[in-house]
C-alpha cells in the first residue's frame, strides 16, 4: 500500500514539475483578471472609435452596421432559402418557419465543396459555382417555382448600407477570389443566379455568420442580442442603440453591429500582450499585420501556435530530449483538432502520446504532461481573450440601456466552442467573473449560422409586411396641407357664426363674451385672492401685485385635489368642497379676517353677462356635478361661502383659464392679445373688436372673446379628417358628440386615441405579439403624459419599454419604436390642428385691424404645450405656414391662469384706480411730499420766512413732557368742536403715579358757534361754573388748563392769539385776540382762577401720552381736523429767545399746501371740496385728509362716476346730490372686512340708490382709495417730522413714540394699520411706537398745568422763565 502511495506521489510531483516548467516558458500567455479587465477596457475604446464617423476610418475594430434592426419575435412564418458561404464547404438550406399555435422550424440542407481553384480563381466563377449549387438543391428538393425569399450568409467583412447589400472589404480564411473586394457581393450573386437560369429567388438579406448565429439563437430565446463565433475564425455582433451609430442615419431603435473583432490589435493596442509565437504566426500568414486578435484566439491558428511552442521547447532541450522530427518542423502538421483531443479529461494523455508518435516523436510521460499543459495554456488564453472582448460588449449594452443589471443571452457557434472539451466552461466562467452585473446565458447555435440567414430574411419579410400595415393605419391621422387649409378656413367661418346674433345659437364655436375690455398695462397693484378650477386639482392663491420701479407679482398658493365622487356628485357638494379648501388656505396664510378681492378662474364654458356673472353652459373634462349647468357659478360660490359662515370674499371677476393665461402673459408683454390653453383641455381667447360682437351692446373698443373652440366640429364640418379611433374615443366619453375638436387636440384624450390605435395594431398581430392585455383594455390607462415622455428625444427605447412595462405591456424594441411612432402621429396631428385654428384667429385679428402685416403675441399654458417635446414647435410652424402675413410670438405662461384671474381682478379694480389715479401714490411720490414738508417746517421756524410760510410752526412754550413726578388737583377745559368738555384731573405720585379723572360734556349750540366771541366765552364760563358747583370745589381755587384746538400764536404759556377759526367756528371778534384773556374775563365773574396754561388738542394729546411713555415727543390728531406737534430744539426756533433745551412746536400742518405746494397732487374733487367750504383756499392739507371732509369727498366721486355711467346704471338720486349726506363714519363702516358690502348697500339705500353687488364693491373700493390716500399723506408729513427729530439728535437711528388721537384714527378699521405700515416704510431708520390717547386731549391740558407746577416748585420765583409765569400766578 505504501508503494502505491509513493508511486502516486512520484507521478504527481513529476506532473507538477512539468507544469511549472511550461508555465515559466509561457508566462506571457497566462493572463490575470486585472490584465483581462485592461484588455476589455481597450476593446471598449476600440468599439467607440469604430462607431464614430470621425474615427471609424482609422479604427481597427470596424463596427460594421448590418441593417438588421430586429431579432425574431416569434411571429415569423413562411418558407425560405439560405446560402452559407464562409469556409471550404458551401451549404444550401430550405427553412420552413411556422407560427400555427406552436412555433417550429424545419430544415433541409445540402453541402457542396468549393474547390481550391474556385476559392482562389475569378470572383465570377465563385458566384456561378454558388448559383449552380443553389439550382441543384432546388431541383433535388423539388421546390416549386414560386419566387422564394433567400438569405445569404457571407462570413467575410462587408460594408453594408442596407440589409440586401454588402461590399466586401477584404477576404479571410484563405479565400483569394479575384475581382470581388470592393464590390457588392449580393449584386454579384444575383447576376450569377440570372446567368445560371431556372432559379426564381429574391435575395432579401445578407448577413455574416456571426449575425446568423445571433438570429438563429434569437428565434428560440428572445433575450439573445449578442452573437459570437469561435471557430476557424472569430467574431462578435450585438444589438447597438441607433443613437450611438454615427455611420447610419436615424436615432430610433437598435441595429446589429458586426464588430469584426478579429482585427482588434492591428493598430498596436495589444502589442504588450503579443508573444514571439504570435509574431511568428503573423509573419508566416497570408495577411501579415492583420487580424491579430483572430490569430491569437481562433481555430485556424491555435494548432500552429502549439507546434511553434513545442518546436522551440524541443530545440532548447525542454522536450523530447532535445530531438525534433521533420513533421514537427512542418507548418500545418499540428491541428486545432489535436488540441481538442489532447485536452480531453480522461483520454487526454493517451491522445497526446498517439498524436506525438504520428509526428515522428518519442515522447516520455513528462513530455505528454508538458504538451497537454501547453495546449491548455494556448486554448485558455484564447478563451480569456474572447471573454475580455465579450465583457466589453456586454458592459456596453448594459450601460447604453442604463441598467444596474442586464439579463441577456449570447448565441455562440464555431468549431472551437463546439468541439473543445473545456473551452465553453472556461469562457463562461471568466465572462461572469469580469461582468458580475450581467446575468448571461450562453446558447449554442444548434443549426449553425445558415438558419440565421433564413431568420434574418423572415424578420425582414415580417417587418416589411407589418410596416405597410402600420403605415396604412397611421396614414389615417396624417393631415395634408390641403386638410390644414380646410380646417383653418372652416374655423374662420365658425368664429364669425359665433359672433353673429342670428347664428350664435346654432354655432359650434360659441364665442362667449368675457367682459374683459383690456389687458394689463403695468400700473395694477394690490393684494388679491385667486381660485383656479379646471381639472382634478384646484388651486388657491394669494397674488401680490406691485407697480412702478419695483413692478412685480408674487404668489403664494396651495393645491387641493377634487375627488371623482365630488366631480360627479351634486353642485352643492362641489362648491362646499371648494369653500372648504379656501378656508384651509386662509387659515394656512393667517388671512381669515382679511377681506380680499377675488378672481375666480373657472375653466369650463360659461355664458357671461358681466365680469362677475357666469352661467355654466356645459361641463367638460370629466366633470358632471348636478344642478350646475345653466346656473351662475359666482352665485353658487357665494352661497357656499354663506353656508360655511367663516369668512367673506369680494368676488370681482370670473374668467376661464384661457383668458387668465392671456392676462398673465400680457402683464409682461403688451402685445399679448391671444390666450391659448393646450393641456387637459384646449381653447383660445383673443381681443375682438366690439363692433363685431353682436351678442353684446356697444361698438367702441375691444373685448376678450372666449372662443370655446373645443366644440368645433360638432356640426360635422371635420368628418373628412376624423378617424375610427376618434369616433371610438367619442363613444366612450361622458359627452358623446360634443367637444369634437378638443377630443382630437387635448391632453385629456390624446392618450386614449393612442390606446385605441395600439389595440387595433395588437389585434392584427402588429404589436405586443398579438396579445391584448387587461391593462391595454382599460380606458384611460394610457395617459397623455406618457406621450410626452415617450416622444422625448433624450429617452432611450429601453426607458420607453420601461414605461410600457409599467402599464403592463411587455414590449420588444420593435414594439417600442412603433408605440413611439403612434404617439408622434397623434400628437403631431393635435399640434397641427391647433396651429390651423390659431392661423384662423390671427388672420381674423389682422383683417379686423386693416393691417397688411400683424405682429402679435400668444400667451400659452397647458401641460401638453409645456411638457411635450415637439408639440409647441409643430404648432408654431403650422401657424407660420398657414398665416404668412402674421408674425406670431408664443410666450409661455410661467404662473398659470390663477395669476391671470388676479390680474383681471386688478384690472377691474383698476377701472376705479384709473379714475382715481391721482389719489394713488407711489413711495417715490410720498418721499417727495415728505421732503417738501420738511422744507415747510424749516420755513415756519425761520423768523424771516415764517410770515409767508403756510405751516406756521407755532411755539407752545411747553418745554417739557411729564417726568412722572407731577402731582396735584387740576381743572381742564377742552374746546375744539361742537361738544365742549370739562374735566377734573387728580394726579398722585404715591408709590405709583396715578391719574383720576371726572368729566362732563356740554353742547355748543350753532348760534353760539357762529355768534359773537363774548357769547362763546360766556357760554364756556357758564359751563365751567356749573361743573365747579357740581364738583363742590368752588373754594379750592384749582389751577385751570385750557385746550383750545384752533391755530394760535403764543407768546407765553398762558397767552394765545387766535390766528383763524377752523372746523366751522365763526364767532366774531376773536381772531387776532388773546383767547386766554377773553376767557379769564368771562370766568372772573364766577370767581374762578385765571387760566394757567393754554394748549391745543395736539399738544394735549402728546402730553397725555407722554404721561404714560416718556419717549413720546410727537402728538397727532386725525379726526374732524388734523394737526401735529413735536419737541423741537430751541436753537432752531427763531421766533423765541433762547437756545437751550426744547420746546413743543404746534405745526398747524392742516395749512400745508395753501401756497400751492401740493397743487400737483390735488384732484378735481379736492378743488370742489375747497370751493364749497367756509374757508376757500385755506387748510388745503386738512381738506385732503381729515374726517370733516372725507365723506364729502367720497360723495363727490360717486356722483361723478354715476353721471359717467360707472355706477348705479347712471342713476343719481336727490339724496346723493345733497352735500353732507355721505359722512366719514360711513366710510369707516363700508371698509369693515366682514359686513362692509352689506353696510355699503344699507347706506346707499338710505340715499335712494338701489346698488348692484358690483356697485357696492366699487363704492367700497372708492372709500378704500380715499381713506388710504389720507393715511399715506399723514404718513408722509409725519415722516418729515420724524426725520427732522432724528437729524436734530444726530443719531443714526431714532427710537420714539407718537401719541395719537382723533375719531378717524380710532374708528376706521384699516386706517391705523395703513398709517403705521407706510411710516415705517418711509423712515426705515426710525423705531416708532404709536400710542393711542385713551383720555383725549383734555387730560393733556391738565398735564401741561401739572408740569408747569412741577417746574415752578423746582425754581425760584425769579427764574420761572421756561413757562413765562408771572409772580402773581405762582403766588396763587
Amino acid at each position: 500500500m505504501f508503494a502505491v502511495h509513493l508511486l502516486s506521489f512520484y507521478f504527481s510531483k513529476l506532473q507538477e514539475d512539468q507544469i511549472k516548467k511550461v508555465d515559466r516558458f509561457l508566462y506571457a500567455m497566462r493572463l490575470s483578471d486585472e490584465q483581462l479587465m485592461d484588455i476589455s477596457a481597450r476593446f471598449h475604446a476600440e468599439m467607440e472609435k469604430g462607431l464614430s464617423s470621425e474615427s471609424n476610418a482609422t479604427a481597427a475594430v470596424k463596427m460594421l452596421p448590418t441593417h438588421v434592426f430586429s431579432t425574431p419575435d416569434g411571429s415569423e412564418e413562411g418558407e425560405f432559402l439560405a446560402l452559407d458561404l464562409g469556409g471550404s464547404k458551401f451549404k444550401v438550406l430550405r427553412v420552413k418557419v411556422s407560427d400555427n399555435g406552436k412555433r417550429s422550424v424545419e430544415m433541409e440542407s445540402e453541402t457542396y465543396p468549393i474547390p481550391d481553384e474556385v476559392m482562389n480563381g475569378r470572383g465570377t466563377d465563385l458566384f456561378v459555382h454558388v448559383a449552380e449549387s443553389l439550382k441543384d438543391f432546388i431541383q433535388r428538393k423539388h421546390i416549386n417555382q414560386k419566387r422564394k425569399p433567400l438569405g445569404f450568409t457571407f462570413s467575410f467583412p462587408c460594408g453594408q448600407s442596407k440589409v440586401d447589400e454588402g461590399v466586401l472589404l477584404s477576404w479571410s480564411k484563405n479565400y483569394k477570389a479575384r475581382g470581388v473586394v470592393g464590390t457588392n457581393v449580393v449584386e454579384s450573386l444575383r447576376h450569377a443566379i440570372d446567368s445560371v437560369g431556372e432559379v426564381d429567388v429574391d435575395v432579401l438579406a445578407l448577413v455574416n455568420d456571426t449575425v446568423g448565429t445571433m438570429m438563429t439563437c434569437g428565434y428560440d430565446d428572445q433575450h439573445c442580442e449578442v452573437g459570437v463565433i469561435v471557430g476557424t475564425g472569430t467574431n462578435a455582433c450585438y444589438m447597438e442603440e441607433m443613437r450611438h451609430i454615427d455611420l447610419v442615419e436615424g436615432d430610433e431603435g437598435r441595429m446589429c453591429i458586426n464588430t469584426e473583432w478579429g482585427a482588434f490589435g492591428d493598430d498596436g493596442a495589444l502589442d504588450d500582450f503579443i508573444t514571439q509565437f504570435d509574431r511568428e504566426i503573423d509573419a508566416a500568414s497570408t495577411n501579415p499585420g492583420k487580424q491579430l486578435f483572430e490569430k491569437m484566439v481562433s481555430g485556424m491558428y491555435m494548432g500552429e501556435m502549439v507546434r511553434l511552442i513545442l518546436l522551440k521547447m524541443a530545440k532548447e532541450g525542454l522536450l523530447f530530449d532535445g530531438k525534433v522530427s521533420d513533421a514537427l518542423r512542418t507548418k500545418g502538421k499540428f491541428h486545432t483538432k489535436h488540441i481538442t483531443l489532447i485536452e480531453q479529461y480522461k483520454e487526454g494523455l493517451k491522445n497526446t502520446k498517439d498524436i506525438l508518435l504520428e509526428l515522428g516523436l518519442s515522447p516520455s510521460e513528462d513530455d505528454c504532461v508538458a504538451v497537454q499543459h501547453v495546449c491548455t495554456i494556448v486554448s485558455f488564453r484564447s478563451a480569456n481573450l474572447c471573454a475580455a472582448a465579450l465583457a466589453a460588449v456586454l458592459n456596453r449594452v448594459r450601460r447604453s440601456r442604463k441598467l444596474k443589471r442586464l439579463r441577456i443571452t449570447v448565441g455562440v457557434d464555431g468549431t472551437v466552442y463546439r468541439m473543445h472539451p473545456q473551452y465553453p466552461k472556461r469562457l463562461h466562467k471568466v465572462v461572469r467573473r469580469l461582468v458580475p452585473e450581467c446575468h448571461v446565458r450562453f446558447v449554442l447555435s444548434e443549426s449553425g449560422s445558415s438558419k440565421g440567414a433564413a431568420m434574418v430574411t423572415a424578420v425582414a419579410q415580417r417587418r416589411a409586411a407589418q410596416r405597410k400595415e402600420i403605415d396604412d393605419t397611421l396614414a389615417l391621422l396624417s393631415l395634408s396641407p390641403e386638410n390644414l387649409q380646410q380646417v383653418r378656413d372652416q374655423m374662420r367661418v365658425e368664429l364669425e357664426r359665433g359672433l353673429r346674433k342670428d347664428s350664435h345659437s346654432t354655432a359650434c364655436v360659441k364665442m362667449l363674451p368675457s367682459f374683459v375690455y383690456r389687458t394689463p398695462n403695468g400700473t395694477e397693484r394690490g393684494k388679491f385672492l385667486a381660485l383656479d378650477l379646471g381639472g382634478t386639482n384646484f388651486r388657491v392663491l394669494v397674488v401680490k401685485i406691485r407697480s412702478g420701479i419695483r413692478k412685480s407679482v408674487r404668489m403664494y398658493n396651495k393645491i387641493y385635489s377634487i375627488p371623482l365622487e365630488i366631480m360627479q356628485g351634486t353642485g352643492e357638494e362641489l362648491f362646499d368642497h371648494i369653500v372648504q379648501c379656501i378656508s384651509d388656505f386662509l387659515d394656512y396664510m393667517g388671512m381669515k379676517n382679511t377681506r380680499l378681492p377675488l378672481g375666480f378662474t373657472f375653466s369650463f364654458p360659461c355664458r357671461q353677462t358681466g365680469i362677475d356673472k357666469g352661467s355654466l353652459v356645459s361641463w367638460t373634462k370629466g366633470f358632471k356635478a348636478t344642478d350646475c349647468e345653466g346656473n351662475d357659478v359666482v352665485d353658487m360660490l357665494r352661497e357656499a361661502i354663506k353656508r360655511r359662515n367663516e369668512f367673506d370674499l369680494d368676488i370681482v371677476a370670473v374668467v376661464n383659464d384661457t383668458v387668465g393665461t392671456m392676462m398673465t402673459c400680457a402683464y409682461e408683454d403688451p402685445k399679448c392679445e391671444i390666450g391659448l390653453i393646450a393641456g387637459t383641455g384646449s381653447n383660445v381667447c383673443y381681443m375682438e373688436e366690439m363692433r363685431n360682437i353682436e351678442t353684446v351692446e356697444g361698438d367702441e373698443g375691444r373685448m376678450c372673446i372666449n372662443t370655446e373652440w373645443g366644440g368645433f366640429g360638432e356640426n360635422d364640418c371635420m368628418e373628412n379628417i376624423r378617424t375610427r379611433f376618434d369616433r371610438e374615443v367619442d363613444e366612450g366619453s361622458l359627452n358623446k358628440g360634443k367637444q369634437r375638436f378638443e377630443k382630437m387636440t387635448s391632453g385629456m384624450y390624446l392618450g386614449e386615441i393612442v390606446r385605441q390605435i395600439l389595440i387595433d395594431l395588437t389585434s392584427r398581430g402588429l404589436l405586443f405579439r398579438g396579445r391584448i392585455t387587461e391593462p391595454l383594455k382599460t380606458r384611460g390607462i394610457f395617459e397623455t403624459k406618457f406621450l410626452s415622455q415617450i416622444e422625448s428625444d433624450r429617452l432611450a427605447l429601453l426607458q420607453v419599454r420601461s414605461i410600457l412595462q409599467h402599464l403592463g405591456l411587455d414590449s420588444t424594441c420593435d414594439d417600442s419604436i412603433i408605440v413611439k411612432e403612434v404617439c408622434g402621429v397623434v400628437s403631431r396631428r393635435a399640434a397641427q390642428l391647433c396651429g390651423a385654428g390659431m392661423a384662423a384667429v390671427v388672420d381674423k385679428i389682422r383683417e379686423n385691424r386693416g393691417l397688411s402685416h400683424l405682429q402679435i403675441t400668444v400667451g400659452v399654458d397647458g401641460t401638453l404645450y409645456k411638457l411635450h417635446p415637439h408639440f409647441s414647435g409643430i404648432l408654431q410652424n403650422t401657424v407660420k405656414t398657414l398665416a404668412p402675413e402674421c408674425d406670431v410670438e408664443f410666450v409661455l405662461s410661467e404662473d398659470g391662469s390663477g395669476k391671470g384671474a388676479a390680474l383681471i381682478t386688478a384690472v377691474q379694480r383698476h377701472q376705479i384706480d384709473k379714475y382715481l389715479y391721482a389719489m394713488r401714490f407711489s413711495d417715490e411720490t410720498l418721499l417727495d411730499i415728505m421732503n417738501r414738508f420738511k422744507i415747510e417746517l424749516v420755513n415756519g421756524l425761520g423768523r424771516d420766512t415764517n410770515p409767508t410760510a403756510t405751516v406756521k410752526m407755532l411755539p407752545t412754550f411747553v418745554r417739557s413732557i411729564p417726568d412722572g413726578s407731577e402731582k396735584g388737583d387740576f381743572i381742564a377745559l377742552d374746546l375744539g368742536g361742537s361738544a365742549f368738555r370739562i374735566l377734573r384731573v387728580k394726579v398722585s405720585d404715591e408709590k405709583k403715579q396715578t391719574v383720576q379723572m371726572e368729566s362732563q360734556v356740554y353742547d355748543t349750540p350753532e348760534d353760539i358757534i357762529h355768534g359773537s366771541g363774548t357769547q362763546l366765552f360766556d357760554h364756556v364760563a357758564e359751563c365751567l361754573g356749573d361743573f365747579i358747583e357740581k364738583q363742590n370745589i368752588k373754594d379750592k381755587k384749582l389751577p385751570v388748563g385750557f385746550t383750545f384746538s384752533f391755530p394760535c400764536a403764543q407768546t407765553k404759556l398762558n397767552e394765545s392769539y387766535l390766528l383763524n377759526w377752523t372746523k366751522r367756528f365763526k364767532a366774531s371778534g376773536v381772531e387776532g385776540m388773546d383767547v386766554v384773556a377773553l376767557l379769564n374775563k368771562a370766568i372772573k365773574k364766577r370767581g374762578v382762577p385765571d387760566i394757567m396754561a393754554v394748549v391745543n388738542d395736539t399738544v394735549g394729546t402728546m402730553m397725555t401720552c407722554g404721561f404714560d411713555d416718556q419717549r413720546c415727543e410727537v402728538g397727532i390728531i386725525i379726526g374732524t381736523g388734523t394737526n401735529a406737534c413735536y419737541m423741537e430744539e430751541m436753537r432752531h426756533i427763531d421766533l423765541v429767545e433762547g437756545d437751550e433745551g426744547r420746546m413743543c412746536i404746534n405745526t398747524e400742518w392742516g395749512a400745508f399746501g395753501d401756497d400751492g405746494m401740493l397743487e400737483d397732487i390735488r384732484t378735481e374733487f379736492d378743488r370742489e371740496i375747497d370751493r364749497g367750504s367756509l374757508n376757500p383756499g385755506k387748510q388745503l392739507f386738512e381738506k385732503m385728509v381729515s374726517g370733516m371732509y372725507m365723506g364729502e369727498l367720497v360723495r363727490l366721486i360717486l356722483v361723478k362716476m354715476a353721471k359717467e355711467g360707472f355706477l348705479f346704471e347712471g342713476r343719481i338720486t336727490p339724496e346723493l346730490l345733497t352735500k353732507g349726506t355721505f359722512e366719514t363714519k360711513h366710510v369707516s363702516a363700508i371698509e369693515k372686512s366682514k359686513d362692509g358690502l352689506t353696510k355699503a348697500k344699507e347706506i346707499l339705500a338710505r340715499l335712494g340708490v338701489e346698488p348692484s353687488t358690483d356697485d357696492c364693491i366699487a363704492v367700497q373700493h372708492v372709500c378704500n382709495i380715499v381713506s388710504h390716500r389720507s393715511a399715506n399723506l399723514i404718513a408722509a408729513t409725519l415722516g418729515g417730522i420724524l426725520s427732522r427729530i432724528k437729524d436734530n439728535k444726530g443719531n443714526p437711528r431714532l427710537r420714539t413714540t407718537v401719541g395719537i388721537d382723533g375719531s378717524l384714527y380710532k374708528m376706521h378699521p384699516q386706517y391705523s394699520r395703513r398709517l403705521h405700515k407706510t411710516v415705517r416704510r418711509l423712515v426705515p431708520e426710525s423705531d416708532v411706537r404709536f400710542l393711542l390717547s385713551e383720555s383725549g386731549s383734555s387730560k393733556g391740558a391738565a398735564m401741561v398745568t401739572a408740569v408747569a407746577y412741577r417746574l415752578a416748585d423746582q425754581r425760584p420765583s425769579t427764574q420761572i422763565t421756561p413757562f413765562c409765569l408771572s409772580p402773581n400766578l405762582k403766588g396763587q
